[in-house]
């Protein structure tokens, strides 16, 4: 079976987005571009530095925080609902173009995605993919989402696919589910936060079959 890697930034959230691609595979996810920035998804967590632990309250709901973006948490819940509900306008305000060399993250615009330019329309497309990716058989309206307590390292943190859960199933176990031809230690899923001026984002994804 062909190893099968992506996502890794580029210079925009919606670069890293569009620069989504899995091959045979991960039979739902085929039929992107071929130009995406390939990666070793193994990279590991930083835990050097200080350490923090995200807030670990979840809402009454059961949602850990979906749409508060005032934890890592909440910012990882709010994206994953936004994507399961196939909300492109939602995810796109959650995530942010990851800052370089210690500055913080810059978030995507209002104006940009909610407008009608390629940005908007490709960050759609996209959202839409990973949708189809992250979506558990029958999902409720809304869907639950909860993100376990990760640790927070100079302003940001990572969240494995086995961290986050979907209507009880976790999310690795979904991208699994919407696949073919793959074994469960062969799913890598993490996803990337900072924070800005209080405000948590989405900076990055990594979804990789091996």
């Amino acid at each position: 079976m062909s190893a099968v890697k992506m996502i890794r930034s580029k210079k925009t959230a919606v670069g890293w987005i569009a620069g989504f691609c899995v091959m045979a595979a991960v039979s739902v996810l085929t039929g992107c571009s071929t130009d995406s920035t390939k990666t070793d998804s193994t990279k590991a967590t930083d835990t050097k530095g200080s350490a923090s632990t995200a807030d670990a309250t979840p809402s009454q709901k059961g949602q850990s925080g979906a749409g508060d973006q005032s934890s890592a948490r909440g910012a990882v819940a709010t994206w994953v609902t936004a994507v399961v509900q196939d909300r492109a306008k939602e995810a796109c305000l959650a995530m942010a173009n990851p800052g370089m060399d210690g500055a913080p993250p810059t978030p995507n615009t209002a104006e940009m995605c909610s407008g009608n330019g390629e940005e908007a329309k490709e960050m759609k497309e996209q959202v839409h993919r990973v949708h189809t990716a992250f979506t558990p058989d029958q999902p409720k309206n809304p869907p639950t989402v909860k993100v376990a307590e990760v640790p927070v390292t100079d302003k940001k943190a990572t969240v494995d696919g086995e961290q986050i859960t979907v209507d009880g199933q976790t999310l690795k176990a979904i991208v699994l589910s919407n696949s073919t031809g793959v074994e469960e230690d062969e799913v890598v899923v993490r996803i990337e936060v900072g924070v800005r001026e209080g405000r948590w984002y989405v900076t990055d994804l990594r979804l990789s079959v091996v």
